[in-house]
């Protein structure tokens, strides 16, 4: 199916969703996931072992959850998720009250320390006005961002500190961010740097 990305809110970059897949026997699983999309091709790593992989392997599929809600991403990993919170969506069990589904196809592409799936849409559906994919890249510009408002008031002694949690959401952004999120640590460092700059002119 052609399926309009952006309208499920996601772009270039890694966004942190929760996977749901069905086994053999038809019981429903999830976990977090962190989808992957580069020019609007999508994919997936997932490393062994896990129910998730053993899902996939055997049923070719996966569905894409959308939401922001931190108590089933936490309940998805420590295994708190009783059918209550699933729903029906094609065919396929999916999350109870998420911004958006995608059913996919899942090729798999590489295997080694992790598996590379490649994934094909299959069926779609948005559930509310606009959906909001979690990006690990925003988010640590906005960690980044806090941090660099409050360099200039701290002591010397924990601005080393205050660089290196920077330099960490750096990272984050790197592999997570797209273009934008790229665009915004390169201006908050700039910032900094013209900070640094000042300070030691006029010290």
């Amino acid at each position: 199916m052609d399926l309009d990305l952006t309208e499920l809110g996601i772009g270039d970059g890694i966004w942190e969703v929760v996977a749901t897949t069905r086994s053999r026997d038809g019981v429903p699983n999830a976990a977090p996931l962190g989808l992957r999309c580069r020019e609007g091709d999508l994919s997936i790593l997932v490393f062994e072992p896990s129910r998730t992989l053993e899902n996939i392997l055997d049923t070719g599929r996966i569905g894409v959850n959308i939401l922001q809600d931190p108590l089933i991403f936490v309940k998805s990993v420590v295994g708190d998720l009783d059918n209550s919170y699933y729903t029906d969506f094609k065919g396929f069990p999916v999350i109870n009250g998420a911004e958006a589904w995608i059913i996919l196809e899942a090729k798999l592409m590489e295997r080694g320390e992790a598996y590379l799936f490649t994934l094909v849409p299959l069926s779609a559906r948005r559930n509310f006005k606009a959906a909001h994919p979690v990006n690990r890249g925003f988010n640590a510009i906005i960690e980044a961002l806090i941090l660099a408002t409050r360099y200039s008031i701290m002591d010397e002694s924990e601005r080393d500190g205050i660089l290196r949690c920077i330099e960490h959401m750096e990272e984050i952004v790197r592999k997570c961010g797209g273009d934008r999120e790229h665009e915004a640590m390169a201006i908050l460092k700039g910032y900094l740097h013209r900070i640094q700059e000042l300070e030691d002119i006029l010290q």
